[in-house]
């Protein structure tokens, strides 16, 4: 003799709690954010500051020691660390710069993936700062801001503070910074943190 078929009721009542086990959660989380903010988790893992909203870069006007222009792809397809450098490099805007090459260097093999731009704001600056950094920063792309007013990479990159280090994704978009700190050690082990983890999760090669 057959088995008489599952009740109705019995069903019905396994589909709701097949339900509750998938929606529980969901509505569980959602009040907890909207309703208890003050359970929201608040701390992040990145050592740099992350901007409210990752912004893409304005078409800059910028040109290399000989006047020519920049490459019209000059931030895509690699991770950029951006200074912009003030008229007169000194002791501040030295060390960063070399601060952004002991983080590539620390790389290795994935030090080709990051590119470090420095930007002076004419073409004095950008003579000083070629004679400063050549030699010993070969990789470093020194360019100077030939744009107008409001539109150059100064006006761009704010309301981070001067001397700070850019880092722009292989998209062409600014997305966190790092302000000048006394701790150089601190520096170079949070940023070469960053870095890797950005690295390793990206999918541009």
């Amino acid at each position: 003799m057959n088995s008489a078929p599952p009740k109705p009721q019995r069903n019905r009542k396994q589909f709701l709690l097949l339900l509750a086990i998938f929606i529980l959660p969901v509505v569980t989380a959602y009040a907890v954010y909207f309703l208890f903010p003050g359970l929201r988790p608040t701390g992040t893992t990145n050592y740099g500051q992350l901007l409210p909203q990752a912004r893409p870069l304005p078409a800059l006007e910028l040109r290399d020691a000989a006047g020519k222009p920049a490459e019209a792809g000059l931030f895509k397809g690699k991770w950029s660390m951006v200074y912009v450098g003030p008229a007169d490099c000194a002791e501040i805007c030295q060390t960063e710069i070399h601060l952004s090459r002991q983080v590539r260097t620390a790389l290795a093999l994935n030090a080709r993936r990051l590119q470090r731009i420095y930007i002076a704001p004419d073409a004095p600056a950008l003579a000083a700062a070629t004679a400063l950094f050549a030699a010993e920063h070969p990789d470093l792309l020194l360019l100077t801001d030939a744009g107008t007013p409001g539109s150059r990479a100064a006006d761009f990159f704010q309301p981070a503070p001067a001397d700070a280090l850019y880092l722009v994704d292989p998209r062409g978009y600014w997305f966190m910074f790092y302000p000048p700190q006394a701790d150089q050690a601190a520096d170079f082990k949070g940023i070469g943190k960053d870095l890797k983890k950005l690295l390793n999760q990206s999918q541009v090669d």
